[in-house]
């Protein structure tokens, strides 16, 4: 299984996944003609700003997925989205792709501005200090320890110059201090799906650590190598690189990924990929299901039996394209093993 991708009779654009594509193409597209027509800025209310800031709302945790920069930023995502995430959804079923492929998301906007709260921070104590406690020895102090990133030292330096020449100009710096402050927090605005996408990509290095991929259709490498090196490169160059990438947003994706991923593998108690038939978000009520035999409400004994000799299938075919691949499967056994992936 986790030797090489073999499609069978799998959807090879799974719902989930053509939803997802329809739903960016038009975004992007609304997004395109907005701004030629001058319309509506849709970054500035769908792009997802950083907490605290003017232009934040709640819903721009969902709505930041589905904008785009450029074409060039799109397509990426949606070929990426579309080349890893179809064998997910195959194996897991819509329902988990698109709650890890949310969650992921989320996640890495989250990740993205932990980091940035923790860069920003130094400079926002200090105006604070400033603002709350407005003194010519307050906004020496600022003017003393600013980072210098995000506040103009030489700026500062002469505002100070202009209160020690005059403690009336202190209402001025106040007002500057305000401005500046909100200037900072809303200054960040990440928008795309790059975030989700590497989640799907950890899951599909997880699923499917030994399969084949062709790096720019030539280089072959196997999918727990290429998740571990982007995991390294997105590190290494959001510690280093000022490119105006979110490469911590693509780190927390996979980050949440993976926790989610070990969490639901603990949950089923099954090698990952195993979709039980069950929901996470309602309480499962036995009593309600019905003997196919008898047609009267099961027993919670007869329940419980009839999910374990299917768990003990499931296992057992996993086994099989295991050690044998996915086309040593008999023709029911693939459509038993479909069938228990869309539930």
């Amino acid at each position: 299984m986790d030797n090489e991708i073999k499609m069978g009779g799998f959807n090879i654009l799974p719902p989930g996944i053509k939803n997802l594509l329809i739903i960016n193409v038009l975004v992007f597209l609304a997004t395109y003609v907005f701004a030629k027509t001058g319309t509506c800025d849709l970054d500035k209310w769908l792009g997802l700003h950083f907490i605290g800031a003017a232009d934040f709302h709640p819903w721009q945790f969902i709505t930041y997925m589905f904008m785009h920069a450029n074409f060039e930023h799109i397509f990426f995502n949606m070929f990426a989205l579309w080349m890893f995430g179809s064998a997910v959804e195959n194996l897991w079923g819509t329902k988990r792709f698109l709650v890890y492929y949310f969650i992921t998301g989320i996640g890495a906007a989250i990740f993205h501005y932990t980091v940035i709260f923790f860069q920003i921070h130094p400079t926002m104590a200090l105006l604070n200090q400033f603002l709350n406690d407005p003194s010519l020895a307050t906004f020496q102090t600022l003017v003393a320890e600013n980072p210098g990133k995000y506040l103009n030292p030489q700026a500062l330096q002469q505002m100070s110059d202009m209160l020690q020449a005059n403690i009336g100009n202190l209402s001025d710096c106040v007002v500057a201090a305000e401005s500046a402050k909100a200037n900072i927090l809303n200054s960040f605005n990440i928008i795309g799906a790059s975030g989700a996408v590497y989640g799907i990509l950890l899951a599909f290095g997880m699923l499917f650590p030994n399969a084949q991929i062709f790096v720019y259709f030539l280089i072959p490498i196997k999918a727990k190598w290429l998740v571990i090196i982007y995991g390294a490169l997105e590190l290494i160059t959001g510690l280093t690189a000022a490119d105006g990438v979110a490469h911590f947003a693509h780190l927390g994706g996979m980050i949440f990924g993976i926790i989610l991923i070990l969490l639901w593998r603990k949950m089923d108690r099954q090698p990952i990929g195993y979709q039980p038939d069950r929901s996470y978000f309602r309480k499962r009520k036995e009593k309600y299901y019905v003997s196919d035999e008898s047609r009267r409400p099961m027993s919670d004994e007869e329940y419980n039996a009839r999910r374990a000799a299917e768990k003990q299938h499931v296992d057992a075919i996993l086994d099989k394209i295991s050690e044998r691949g996915y086309d040593a499967l008999s023709q029911e056994e693939k459509d038993f093993l479909f069938k228990h992936s869309q539930k």
